[in-house]
């Protein structure tokens, strides 16, 4: 059973402070999105607050694969402090600029998401070095189930924060819980540095990898299509702290499905991720047929279910045959899909919700995962047929 699994691996020492310390160290991947969008739309409209999204998100992923070969030869101790302190810092002129100049918004967004810690990669690669073979598909199931508490406590934190204080005090809270996570992160003795090994990072990059990083890429983006949606959905034309309460819903949909499913089952191969990815783009279109609010909230958490258990297996499938040097670098790489996608889905669901409005928002963003994994299931299925098997061979 997936709770007995999930038992043995805590019982590890140090684990749990670890798990715990990097959920807080994460903050901003469920709360800087939101936060961004309820400081920047009353002043520049969602359309230029997706953008603003948009381009955080891209200098993340263009900077984190450099930041986890930095901090591999630098030391990883070192490397995501300064990091983090550059983050707060970031962040701090974001909520100051906030009524200042379009251009000097967007600076400091870029700013912000290049000194943004790659701590989720970093962990990841963690894993395979901590715990034999068989427990690490147990880990990655804990690992898509435990990221769902980021997700179901930053909007929800920043709604509070928003509503009692301002959106300027949740993304200055933001940054101070990525700095103070990462502080306490670099403090445990099980963060080591990973084996450098450039013949193993080599085997790291290729076709396998690039389809993977791709079907994160089109989940991404439908995710963050749908946040704009939902914010849209429940809060009309200016983001209210009413839709962090949604989107955490939503959150806590994945968190159950995970702990019932995502550790109990190993991953089921390339088509097993597909299908996976299918049902979690249905969900997504589902939510276009929600009668009004209350119903967005059960269509968000009934369809949210399907997605650490997806996610679960698309890590161990990131991991299966990658040497322990570069472990990381792939899960990077892997967040470079996701963050391309985040901000292509922020970009374009800024535009969408105001051109078409946040159902038919919904269904654009459940058809960019579709198409990805039924492609990717098609292909499968014509390598798998005696004709594609023939054609195959001919081509050699």
């Amino acid at each position: 059973m997936a709770f007995s699994r999930y038992r043995e691996v805590l019982r590890t020492p140090g684990i749990v402070r670890l798990v715990l310390l990097t959920l807080v160290a994460r903050a901003p991947n469920g709360m800087s999105s939101l936060a961004i969008l309820l400081l920047v739309s009353p002043r520049h409209g969602y359309g230029q607050a997706g953008v603003v999204v948009g381009v955080y998100v891209a200098a993340i992923g263009v900077f984190g694969p450099l930041s986890t070969r930095v901090g591999a030869r630098l030391g990883l101790r070192r490397v995501l402090l300064t990091m983090a302190a550059g983050y707060f810092a970031a962040m701090v002129g974001l909520a100051l600029a906030a009524d200042g100049p379009y251009a000097a918004v967007l600076g400091c967004a870029v700013a912000a998401g290049v000194s943004q810690p790659p701590i989720v990669a970093i962990v990841r690669g963690l894993w395979p070095r901590l715990f034999p073979p068989e427990q690490v598909p147990v880990l990655y199931g804990l690992e898509a189930t435990a990221q769902e508490l980021v997700f179901v406590v930053g909007p929800a934190l920043v709604a509070l924060l928003a509503g009692l204080a301002s959106a300027r005090v949740a993304v200055l809270v933001t940054g101070a819980l990525a700095l103070a996570g990462t502080a306490g992160l670099v403090g445990s003795p099980l963060v080591t540095d990973p084996p450098v090994s450039p013949a193993g990072r080599r085997r790291v990059l290729g076709r396998r990898l690039a389809v993977l990083v791709g079907l994160g890429m089109t989940c991404s983006m439908a995710f963050n299509m749908v946040d704009i949606g939902v914010i849209a959905f429940m809060s009309g034309r200016h983001a209210g702290a009413a839709s962090g309460v949604a989107l955490s819903m939503w959150a806590v949909g994945s968190m159950v499905g995970g702990l019932f499913f995502g550790a109990a089952r190993k991953a089921a191969g390339r088509r097993g991720v597909a299908l996976s990815v299918l049902s979690v783009a249905g969900g997504l279109g589902l939510l276009a047929a929600s009668p009004g609010r209350a119903g967005l909230v059960v269509v968000l958490f009934a369809g949210g279910a399907a997605i650490a258990p997806a996610f679960a297996r698309l890590y161990g499938l990131v991991a299966d045959g990658v040497p322990d040097s570069g472990t990381a670098e792939a899960f990077a790489w892997l967040g470079v899909g996701f963050l391309a996608g985040s901000s292509l889905g922020a970009s374009a669901g800024g535009f969408t919700v105001e051109l078409f409005g946040p159902r038919a928002t919904f269904l654009l963003a459940a058809a960019v995962p579709a198409a990805y994994a039924l492609t990717l299931l098609a292909v499968d299925a014509g390598r798998r047929s005696p004709a594609g098997a023939a054609g195959l061979a001919a081509a050699r």
